[in-house]
This record gives structure tokens, sequence and C-alpha cells, in this order.
């Protein structure tokens, strides 16, 4: 075969494979706008575009998994009548309680009422909070972080850990893969290990693995829950923000986090337990085990108290067309009434959601989006400044905040219903990532989180819309934005 003729074959078979990766594009069940993307990527960039979708165009996450979860998911529906609170509709406004019937239709949970809660904005009473009930645990301690580093003040808790192995407590520890690289690579896992503390790696990667299950789907949550009693949860990665990533030039990172005790901790044991024994056989066996016991030495439950947070959990995860916490979000938007507020670090909508917020305003309801004027990713910040315009023209509110890396994810719909979590308003977050989000149906607790805003937003400024960017930079972000729903 000559030269000219292998160099055909080679061009003949590349446009093949494009060609059927494009109709398995056309026929999944994708957005659109996410589709379209993909099929500019396989033909605009020979091989490139081919090498990535092979990579990272369907969010698999591999045979095995899926084959645990469904055991997991089997053992659980034979004891929800006994491990799950009552199936009741406690929400009283009616468009709430349409979007609490959303979720439990979706994933099971529940809106549970007689919850205590707490919000912690401030590092030291973070990670205070994190020991104090950390050194209270008597039975087990549930932790799941997308990031994990430990240094500075978060050496305390990981020590706080190992002294409660030791006592005796349970303590389980599940760090990504990937975002917690460098806690991989540190001497914590053994000295963990070696105290007694269960260390295990979620979504592990390899270059080979990566052609079999997609390597950029991470774990997300995060998560604290000690005895089944007391759960943590928001956007607070376990970290020390004076340390992480201060050569971003993006300031410290501002989080938020809740504490929550009550019927929801069980609920959000669950999510922690799903995510724990997905990850290899062991930890199925061992937790179906860990499991069977906890039902079989369980009191009955009882209906939940009143008074209190009515809260509901919010799991999401790949798969299928639908993203559960989307559609929550859009159905939130769409029955605001007075004023919506946003708090987010990244902001790269698709078209629909993008419609939704400028339609929400449009209609006289008071939308402020609160966005980091600083953020650590070159490619989402040239993406979200291209939606600046279509939101300012239809009267949102755009607010860039100046005090570090703005984290917090959080909704306010009329200081009646909030979604607060770990969910960033963009793709990644709605249809990729394992993500964890409360829905808080009391306007009391409602009111902290709208509080904690306010604070973020007396330290924010408007943008200034008469500085137009060079003309190249708006080239780059208008390129950006054609690959944003993949970012």
């Amino acid at each position: 075969m000559t030269s000219s003729s292998l160099a055909n074959a080679l061009v003949l078979f590349h446009f093949l494979l494009a060609l059927t990766l494009a109709l398995r594009v056309i026929y999944s069940r994708r957005a659109s706008s996410a589709a379209l993307a993909w099929l500019t990527v396989l033909f605009a960039f020979p091989l490139v575009g081919v090498l990535a979708y092979l990579l990272i165009g369907e969010p698999r996450l591999g045979q095995a998994r899926a084959r645990r979860r469904a055991e997991l998911v089997s053992f659980h529906g034979a004891f929800a009548d006994r491990f799950l609170p009552p199936q009741t509709d406690p929400v009283c406004e009616t468009r709430f309680r349409q979007i609490a019937h959303l979720v439990r239709a979706d994933s099971g949970y529940v809106a549970t009422g007689g919850n205590h809660t707490r919000l912690l904005s401030d590092t030291d009473a973070i990670l205070q909070a994190f020991i104090a009930d950390i050194r209270a645990a008597q039975r087990t301690c549930l932790m799941a972080f997308y990031i994990v580093e430990g240094s500075g003040r978060v050496e305390a808790v990981l020590q706080a850990l190992m002294q409660a192995a030791g006592r005796g407590v349970r303590c389980q520890l599940l760090a990504d893969a990937l975002g917690s690289a460098a806690f991989w690579r540190s001497g914590w896992p053994a000295r963990l290990r070696g105290a007694g503390v269960e260390v295990t790696r979620a979504l592990p990667v390899g270059l080979l693995k990566s052609f079999w299950v997609r390597s950029d789907v991470r774990n997300h949550r995060k998560l604290l829950i000690v005895d089944y009693r007391v759960a943590y949860t928001g956007s607070y990665n376990l970290v020390d923000p004076a340390l992480f990533k201060q050569n971003a030039g993006v300031g410290q990172w501002v989080d938020a986090v809740m504490r929550c005790e009550g019927l929801v901790a069980q609920e959000l044991a669950a999510v922690f337990y799903g995510d724990w024994a997905v990850e290899n056989a062991h930890n199925l066996s061992a937790t179906l085990e860990q499991l069977a016991g906890y039902v079989e030495k369980m009191p009955p439950l009882v209906e939940p108290s009143t008074g209190g947070t009515l809260m509901q959990v919010i799991p999401s995860q790949p798969g299928g067309d639908a993203a559960l916490v989307y559609d929550v979000i859009t159905n939130a938007l769409n029955v605001a009434q007075e004023r919506v507020v946003i708090s987010t670090p990244y902001f790269v909508p698709d078209d629909a959601l993008l419609n939704t917020l400028v339609m929400t305003a449009r209609r006289g309801v008071q939308v402020t989006l609160i966005v980091p004027r600083h953020v650590d990713s070159r490619l989402v910040r040239y993406a979200s400044r291209t939606y600046y315009q279509p939101l300012l023209d239809a009267g949102v509110q755009l607010m860039l905040f100046d005090g570090g890396l703005l984290h917090t994810k959080a909704v306010v719909i009329d200081d009646s219903f909030a979604l607060f979590g770990t969910v960033n308003m963009d793709m990644r977050s709605f249809y990729l990532n394992l993500e964890l989000s409360l829905a808080i149906y009391t306007p009391e607790t409602v009111a902290t989180i709208r509080a904690l805003l306010d604070h973020y937003l007396a330290h924010s400024e408007a943008p200034d819309i008469a500085q137009h960017p060079p003309r190249i930079q708006r080239f780059i972000e208008r390129c950006v934005r054609l690959v944003s729903p993949l970012l």
C-alpha cells in the first residue's frame, strides 16, 4: 500500500469513526446545546475531537459500579418502609409542595420536619464544629469530600477522626481521586488507616480506564455525618482556605455549610453509604452487613417532630436526559413571585436556563445573581462573561463579589424556599458530577441563607458595562461559549 493510499484509508477511517460518534450524539438523550457542541468538536477538530469524545463524551461510570449500585438499591428498597420516614407531603405552599413531590418521585427522598439547623460561614467555626461533633461521636463518623488537604487547620480534624477510631468509633473517609489527588499522594491515607480509619478513593482514574469509565465525572459531594444524628453539607471542601490555591490569584475561598440535626441526617447517611458501597466489592458487602444489622436493631420509626426545619435531600448523579436538581431550579424560578437571589462561583448555563432567568426577570421578579469577580478557571471566566449582557438587558441585578472566590452555592426564592449545597450553575454540576443539595421549606431557615447572601451583596459591585473588552478577548469568549455546554 502506497503512502497516499494509506493516508486516504486513515482519512476515511477517521470520517467513518466521527460519523459513528456523531450518530451516537444525535440519538443520545442529552441537551440539544450539548449535542450541537459535540458535533462541532467532532468535525471541526480532526482526531482531537474523536479522542475527546471517546474520553469524555459520555458519562460512563462502569458496569461493575452499576451492578453494585443495583444490589444496594435492591437492599434499600427491601427495608425502605422501616429505614425511611413516612411518605407524607408536609409542605404548606402548593407551588413548593409540587417541587417536593417532584424530588420524592425522582429520588425517593421525602421532606422531613423537626430538623434543627445552623448555618456556618466562617472557616474556624466550621472546623471547630466538625471537631466537636467528631469528638462526641459514639458509633460512626462518615466523611465524603471532593477535596481533602490535610494541612493547616484541617490537620486537627483528621487528628480528631483518628482519635475517634482509636476509641472504637467506625470512621470512614471517602475522598475523590482527582479532586483530592494531593491527599492521595501524601502520607495521610497510610496514617489514617494505621489509626483504624477506613479510607476509600472515589472514582479512581487511569489512562486505560478512561476509555471505559469517564474520568472527568467526579464525586463533588461534601458530607460529614456523626452517629446518624448530626450531618453537615454545603460548599466547603476539607481544606484550609488560607493555604488552598493561594497561587491562583483569586483570594481565599469563601464557603458555607449547614449543620443539620434530625431525620435528614439519616437520609444524608444513605447518600454516603451509596457512594461508599459502589466503589468496590468489599465496601458493598461490608455496607450491606452494617446496614442490615442497623435496620434489625433500630427502633420503629416515629412521626417526625413538629417545629424545626422542613428540608429534603436532593442527590444528583449522571445518567439519562434529565437532571433532578436542574429541574428543581427551573421549576423554582418559574414559580417565583417577588425575588430570586442566587450565589454561585461558576455560571455557565445552557440556553434553557438562561432564558428562564431572563423571563423570570422580565415578568417583574427581582432577580439577583452573585458571582465572584475572579475565578480559578480561565475557560469558565471567558464563558460566563458572554451571558452577562442578556441578563443585564432583562433587568437581572448582576453583582461581582470582591472578598475572594465566592464558593457558596445557594438559591433563595421569595424568602420562602431555598436550595443549598454543592451544585454550581453549570452543566457539569447538573449532568455529570455526583452532587448534593438541600431543599429548605421553612422561612426562618431560609432567612439565615438570605442574610448570608445579603452579606455577600454588601461586599459586591455591579460590573462596569461601559468598559468593552478588547476585540480579541470578545472573540475568544464567544468561541469558548460554543463549547460551554461541555464545560
